[in-house]
């Protein structure tokens, strides 16, 4: 079993890929990945500022680059995570305003400037599995005792049925913009990354708790949660609805 697929156990995840989307801040509740980067064309073009660069797919270097570069990343995608999931509650934005921000907030998004894809980088990852620095790495990407989500007041008085009543939610409404024809019009990270905001202010707004409240209780129930087939049915089907979304 590799690093990241024990991080993924530990956590009661269903696949690995949603290690690297928890701990980059571009997951709202712990359960939510990408699991393949599009390979469509006639989607929106890259913005003038990005820069694509390639890596060593086999260099432990490369792969330590990337990871710190991510955790470095973490603090600045929540806070667009957030300013976008305000911005598209308070204005009611469709998927295709809020991609549209998407491409004018500038996010950060390591892998992509990589043009990496997170099956990409699991498999680096995967190669320096046995390193110490790719573990502690990874180990620091994921949120460490040390460095991790802390417990808040009100992820505390969120039990496993309210977790699994807030992700049935999420689901359906990922499910809404999964059917949404917009969606092929923009790039597959617009796509998720403003899929990911819409969720995540109608959950707010619902539930009356924010996204690192939910992700602080998932964390804290992981041991219930993983051993809940109602909440592992709703992750797969997370899962599916988000590959869904970049199709």
């Amino acid at each position: 079993m590799s690093v990241v697929q024990q991080l993924a156990a530990k956590l009661g995840m269903q696949s690995s890929k949603q290690v690297l989307f928890v701990a980059g801040g571009v997951a709202i509740a712990g359960a939510i990945f990408l699991s393949r980067r599009s390979k469509l064309t006639g989607r929106a073009p890259a913005t003038q500022t990005e820069t694509n660069m390639t890596v060593d797919g086999d260099s432990k270097e490369s792969v330590l680059e990337i990871l710190k570069e991510m955790s470095a990343c973490q603090a600045t995608s929540r806070k667009q995570l957030k300013e976008l999931a305000n911005e598209a509650q308070a204005k009611s934005l469709s998927l295709s305003q809020a991609c549209k921000r998407y491409n004018e907030m500038l996010v950060v998004e390591p892998l992509k400037k990589y043009s990496l894809s997170l099956a990409d980088l699991n498999g680096m990852i995967s190669r320096h599995e046995n390193d110490p620095a790719v573990q502690q790495a990874v180990a620091t990407l994921m949120g460490a005792p040390q460095t991790g989500v802390s417990a808040t007041e009100a992820s505390q008085s969120l039990n496993v049925k309210k977790l699994i009543d807030i992700h049935t939610f999420m689901l359906a409404e990922f499910e809404k913009l999964a059917a949404c024809p917009a969606k092929g019009s923009w790039d597959a990270h617009a796509v998720i990354f403003s899929a990911q905001a819409l969720v995540a202010g109608k959950t707010e707004a619902t539930f009356k708790v924010a996204p690192e409240d939910i992700e602080s209780a998932v964390l804290a129930q992981q041991g219930a949660l993983s051993g809940n087939m109602e909440f592992t049915n709703i992750n797969q089907k997370l899962q599916q609805v988000m590959a869904e979304l970049t199709l």
